[in-house]
């Protein structure tokens, strides 16, 4: 009887490992080209998947998608001009974005030279009381509503989100991702001239790995529309470095 016991303990411990690294391993597999294509000390970088968000402004009477290339192993980052930011950051072909904080910027000067630039964006590795007042904020303005759902094979909760200024609530979806997206929140915080037609401004309410993906508000809605494999290659090795001055 004991013995039964034992083997189907360790059958039922097994069994939840084996489902869990099937989980882990089911988010983002790993892509073959990584490993030949993922060189940033040779000024080149692979990203193996990408995440698209459909989106309406409701004020500008536009609508469209972003598109943001990502590299799962490290969380790096990349907007590209054409299916990003768009004109509004004309002069950069591709804006990529590190998990420490750093923006690297790629492009072409008033002459036509291909230059990059880096920026340092602080806030994207926020200290333990920003941690906690992240925290706080969370709490505070975000209710739970009890629905849960799989989104491209990645868990998504929604919430009730409140306003500290206004009456206004607007009902939201948060996907959990297997690194930091503050990357993206900091976006929002470059000096360099471009922007997302959709606003990321959520520095200062959700956690590192917390996706803002869907949002129904009077003013937007927005909704991560995929999330999975789409290559793209990005060589910052042709642009000559320009120092900028603190």
């Amino acid at each position: 009887m004991l013995r039964n016991f034992c083997y189907y303990l360790v059958f039922i411990i097994l069994f939840s490992s084996g489902n869990l690294l099937a989980q882990t391993a089911k988010k983002f597999p790993v892509d073959k080209q990584r490993a030949l294509q993922w060189k940033p000390d040779k000024g080149q970088y692979y990203f193996s998947h990408s995440l698209v968000i459909s989106y309406e402004d409701k004020v500008e009477k536009t609508k469209g998608e972003i598109k943001i290339h990502f590299d799962p192993v490290t969380g790096t980052l990349c907007f590209r001009k054409e299916s990003s930011f768009g004109e509004s950051g004309k002069s950069f072909d591709f804006i990529l974005a590190f998990q420490d904080g750093r923006y690297m910027h790629c492009g072409s000067d008033e002459n036509g030279k291909k230059i990059r630039t880096v920026e340092l964006v602080e806030e994207v590795k926020p200290d333990a009381e920003t941690k906690a007042q992240q925290k706080e904020n969370f709490d505070t303005y975000c209710a739970a509503t009890g629905n849960k759902r799989i989104d491209f094979s990645l868990e998504s909760t929604e919430y009730i989100l409140s306003y500290a200024t206004s009456e206004n609530k607007d009902k939201i979806w948060i996907t959990v991702l297997p690194f930091s997206i503050y990357p993206l929140y900091g976006f929002e915080l470059i000096e360099a001239a471009a922007g997302l037609p959709v606003s990321f401004d959520y520095l200062y309410l959700l956690a590192s790995n917390q996706l803002l993906s869907e949002l129904d508000s009077k003013e937007m809605i927005f909704k991560l529309k995929n999330i999975g494999p789409d290559p793209f290659l990005a060589v910052t090795k042709t642009y000559t470095e320009i120092k900028v001055n603190d």
